[in-house]
Formats: structure tokens, sequence, C-alpha cells
């Protein structure tokens, strides 16, 4: 028998998989994301995300050129009170920049986890195994 734990690890990485998939659909439409650091974009390739990833110290080393041309950015920090602060600080600065920017993703992904998965880069534990 499926404990209640181990229903809700699995829901949530079927979810995983969706969202990811929604994730790419929009780097397609010309949508970059934004996390927080190499962890957090290491662990979303390894869930299969296949566009352009910026970590918070990549834009304060590169500036908004590390967008890539791009003026519509994914805020995908952590669910933590940390998180929170980044999200709403970049969210002030790219906006101010004349960016397009959406938290939608990260509202998806912290009421999806049920405040179980705070972290990014904990979701690449939802990876299926490299062959």
């Amino acid at each position: 028998m499926i404990d209640k734990r181990e229903k809700l690890y699995q829901a949530f990485g079927e979810f995983l998989g969706g969202f990811v998939a929604d994730l790419n659909v929009l780097s397609e439409e010309g949508w970059s994301l934004l996390v927080e650091g190499k962890r957090d974009a290491r662990a979303l390739r390894k869930l299969g995300y296949v566009g352009n990833l910026v970590t918070i110290s990549s834009v304060g080393r590169k500036g908004f050129s590390a967008f890539d041309g791009t003026k519509k950015v994914v805020i995908l920090t952590d669910m933590d009170r940390e998180g929170a602060v980044l999200a709403s600080r970049y969210l002030k600065r790219l906006s101010h920049e004349g960016f397009r920017t959406s938290m939608r993703e990260r509202l998806r992904l912290k009421i999806a986890s049920r405040g179980v998965f705070l972290h990014v880069e904990n979701l690449s534990r939802f990876a299926l195994p490299e062959e």
C-alpha cells in the first residue's frame, strides 16, 4: 500500500513533467527563465528544461545582456522567504528596465509543492535517471 507521502511525491513528480514542458513552450515563445543559482539551473536542466536559463549572479556580472536580447522573463526563485524577496526585487528591477515579467509559474510551483519543496535545486530528485 502506498502511503500518503509517497502519493504526494508521485503526484508532484507528475506535475513537474508538465510544468517543465510548459516552461519549454514559454522558452520557444521567447521567454528566459531567471533562477537564483547554478544548482537551480542544473536541476531544471536535469528535469528537461532546454531554454535560456539566467542566474541572478550572471545578471550581477553581465547586467541585462545575460538575457540574450529577450525582454520577457519568467522569475522562478525558491519558495522560501529569501526567494520571495529576490522575486519581488527582480520583478521591480526588470519591469523598470522594460522587461515583461511573469511570476505565474513560481506560484504554480509553490502551490503544487504544498510547502514540501521550497528550493528549486531539490527538484532534481524527480529527474529520470540518465541512461
